[in-house]
């Protein structure tokens, strides 16, 4: 019977610090991108972005429980509810207050689901996110209980969640469309998720073992497969496409990249924080914009919202992130 043997180096990435804030870039180009036809054209580009952060986590996650860092199911739980729940609740009801003001001032109806709203979706297009990853952690905690001990069957299992999932992903997407909004919810966000995650846990799980084959052919190999992939997503935008992306940049992250540039390091500290912050300065801006007659349209105006929404979550996420109290119950930290 194969064991997990875990080592200290794989517990920190410094690639995970190079590769955060730029996805948090892609999720602000991903919702402020509607404005041009070019920044919507580039769009599938950023496809990958919350895929990696859920592998991220998944990794690390995997990297707690395996070490024994993470004990008890209650205990994982009720530290993963602080981190993730209470922010998520919190921002949905700071987003639901903004989007109620709107709807006064532009005398547009405004609508709210509960049980999607508080338990899955939240009231911003981002904070779906939270509850999600809660939900997973919560169902795959017991497997990484017991993965230590059966290396195998651990692997065989992620690998065949992640064959139906794909399965399911490449299903009739018409049906979909017609289908409620907890279906559509678990086929386009929570499906692809387990893929996502199964991907970070078969890393952690196989890592001394990809560490000794990743030799000088796979270091030439890997970073210009990486980038074929991240072209191939301009001109074949699937999300199968973005998840092959991330599973080769995941090599390249953990075996090749170190990262010891200190601003980087904030934009990575706070990248939890600008996917958090950046739907309230977007819509003010668009909507501010739209009020004065001078709505933002074409690629320079759309790239110079994105930049300027992703450079004000920054320093709003650093100024929240400097108080305890909002670290803690807002930030998730």
């Amino acid at each position: 019977m194969a064991v997990l043997q875990i080592t200290k180096e794989r517990l920190y990435v410094s690639g995970f610090d190079l590769v955060r804030p730029v996805a948090a870039f892609s999720v602000v180009w991903i919702h402020g991108c509607e404005t041009s036809f070019w920044t919507k054209r580039l769009n599938g580009l950023n496809e990958y972005a919350v895929p990696v952060f859920i592998a991220i986590s998944f990794f690390l996650f995997a990297g707690q429980v395996l070490s024994g860092r993470l004990q008890s199911f209650g205990e994982m739980a009720a530290v993963r509810f602080k981190r993730l729940m209470v922010p998520f609740f919190l921002w949905t009801l700071v987003y639901l207050g903004i989007r109620y003001a709107k709807a006064a001032y532009l005398h547009t109806p405004f609508e709210v689901s509960w049980m999607e709203t508080f338990l899955f979706r939240g009231s911003s297009y981002q904070l779906w996110y939270l509850p999600n990853l809660f939900y997973l952690f919560l169902l795959f905690f017991p497997f990484l209980k017991v993965a230590k001990q059966h290396v195998r069957k651990a692997n065989l299992t992620l690998a065949t969640v992640i064959i139906i999932a794909l399965v399911i992903i490449f299903s009739n997407n018409e049906r979909i469309t017609q289908a409620d909004w907890f279906t559509r919810h678990v086929r386009l966000y929570f499906v692809p998720s387990l893929v996502s995650a199964s991907i970070g846990m078969l890393y952690y799980i196989n890592y001394d073992m990809l560490k000794e084959r990743y030799d000088k052919a796979a270091r030439i190999l890997t970073p210009l497969l990486v980038l074929v992939l991240f072209v191939a997503q301009y001109f074949i935008p699937h999300l199968v496409v973005s998840l092959l992306f991330i599973t080769v940049l995941f090599a390249w992250l953990l075996f090749q990249v170190r990262m010891e540039n200190s601003f980087i390091k904030r934009l990575s500290a706070n990248s939890m924080g600008i996917y958090l912050v950046h739907g309230i300065f977007l819509e003010g801006i668009k909507t501010g914009m739209n009020i004065v007659g001078h709505p933002v349209s074409g690629f320079a105006q759309t790239v110079g919202l994105i930049v300027g929404v992703y450079a004000l979550s920054f320093l709003a996420s650093e100024i929240l992130s400097g108080n305890s109290f909002l670290r803690k119950y807002f930030m998730g930290n």
